[in-house]
């Protein structure tokens, strides 16, 4: 699992030299098994684990924010024109009234 956060880091970030110290590591895994065990409805404390460290979890939701907002505008406008163009005259006029309607 460190292996793969680290591969995952680095992939993520675009730093393919990103060096992490041992308690960052131990962090992103302690973090990741957290979020295996929510999902099985339990939690790191339950098994008498560490948590992972607040900070880092700030840290790690900013990360995720700043992925979700990394939107590929190029990619995206492609895709509209595209299905823009593909719409029946039923749904071009719902499209126009939503997109005059928003803004």
């Amino acid at each position: 699992m460190h292996d793969d956060i680290l591969y995952r880091l680095r992939t993520s970030f675009k730093m393919p030299n990103l060096i992490l110290s041992n308690d960052q590591l131990k962090n992103y895994v302690l973090y990741e098994l957290e979020q295996l065990f929510n999902d099985a409805a339990t939690t790191l404390q339950d098994h008498k684990l560490p948590m992972p460290n607040g900070q880092l979890l700030i840290e790690i939701r900013n990360k995720l924010l700043r992925e979700k907002l990394n939107y590929d505008l190029a990619d995206l406008k492609s895709q509209h024109s595209l299905n823009l163009s593909l719409l029946n005259n039923g749904q071009k006029i719902i499209y126009d009234s939503v997109v005059a309607a928003v803004l």
